[in-house]
């Protein structure tokens, strides 16, 4: 639900990243940090799919014993380039969600990518 001024902003800020691949090349787009943020649970049970085996016809069926629930989750933040990972980070449990938490991920961020801009 974007208004229209949010659209408007989209769309300038696309044309500015496709002036400047247009003017820098390839070496533009390996510039690029993108990241995301995921529940990574410390169990997963199998689903059905997952546990299928191959029976002969004649064969009794396998027992299915019930799956137990998640034992936990925590937070997962990954940041990529378009080579690879620069930063994956777990956020710990009990942590607030907020913009003091997403300043000390994109500083340990910036940190790292300096690191690793300057292995090059």
């Amino acid at each position: 639900m974007l208004s229209d001024e949010m659209k408007a902003e989209r769309v300038r800020i696309s044309r500015d990243l496709l002036e400047r691949f247009e003017k820098e090349g390839e070496g533009f787009l390996k510039e690029i940090i993108t990241g995301d943020e995921t529940w990574v649970h410390h169990y997963d049970p199998e689903n059905k799919r997952q546990s299928m085996e191959y029976c002969h016809k004649e064969s009794p069926q396998p027992k299915k014993f019930k799956t137990q629930a998640s034992a936990g989750k925590v937070m997962l933040t990954v940041f990529w380039n378009l080579e690879h990972v620069v930063l994956a980070d777990f956020i710990e449990k009990e942590t607030t969600i907020n913009s003091q938490c997403y300043i000390e991920t994109l500083t340990a961020l910036k940190k790292k990518n300096r690191t690793d801009w300057n292995k090059k």
